[in-house]
């Protein structure tokens, strides 16, 4: 059996908050946020938003759309669309990417159901994200950094974590709340970067993966521990 160690990172993130006003609230719409010049978002039902030359374009009904636009960055934008079981995010790889589901688009926070699922970085050419927290990517070389809701016993109701790494192809990283467990898959052996907020905090701590498949569970962050556990390998307890 291989043993995984862990080690301090910086990683760089690419965070998005957004505010959004003006916009109908109701479980039947969601909101997507979406950095970029160039890109194209599938939903299941194969209808599309298309944004090119400052113009959107395409067969989804866009309802509402806000853009937040940054000195020195690209434009971002946050688009309210009616609701559907995945979206997918393409673009060409160039430049940073960001896509992510926020399930209220009048991103009421203190709602207990409330939630959101991004993934940002670099490399990137296709981003699928669903409203249950499964995040999947594809692309070249990618430094990629996932951000999403966890609402777990750990952390409460409103907890929010991050996870950073790198992939060579196609990675993907899901969220299993009642179990309190983050599942990766096609994440690059080497550093990865983990911050947790809720009722329990942590800044970055890094863990060094070896296979880069497996499990993070966050289940007894109450009693100082985060298990890691690789395919192939012994179980890795960091305290945290």
């Amino acid at each position: 059996m291989k043993t995984c160690g862990i080690k301090m990172l910086l990683f760089l993130s690419f965070a998005l908050p957004l505010l959004l006003t003006g916009c109908g609230a109701g479980n039947q719409t969601i909101g997507l946020a979406v950095l970029g010049s160039d890109f194209r978002v599938v939903n299941k039902e194969g209808e599309t938003v298309n944004y090119s030359s400052g113009e959107f374009s395409g067969t989804m009904d866009l309802i509402h759309q806000q853009t937040a636009n940054d000195v020195g960055a690209e434009d971002r934008y946050l688009l309210e669309v009616s609701r559907s079981d995945h979206f997918t995010y393409q673009c060409d790889g160039s430049g940073g990417q960001l896509f992510g589901i926020v399930t209220d688009p009048d991103l009421n926070i203190s709602e207990p159901d409330y939630s959101e699922y991004t993934v940002s970085g670099m490399g990137m050419e296709t981003i699928t994200v669903t409203p249950d927290g499964e995040m999947s990517f594809t692309g070249n070389d990618m430094a990629v950094e996932t951000a999403f809701s966890m609402p777990c016993a750990s952390l409460g109701e409103h907890g929010f974590v991050r996870f950073s790494g790198s992939a060579d192809s196609n990675a993907s990283v899901s969220v299993d709340a009642e179990t309190g467990r983050i599942l990766f898959s096609g994440i690059s052996p080497g550093s990865s970067a983990l911050s947790y907020a809720g009722t329990v905090s942590n800044s970055w701590v890094t863990i060094e993966l070896s296979v880069g498949t497996g499990s993070i569970d966050l289940s007894k962050l109450g009693e100082g521990q985060i298990i890691i556990a690789e395919d192939g390998c012994e179980e890795q307890i960091i305290e945290a």
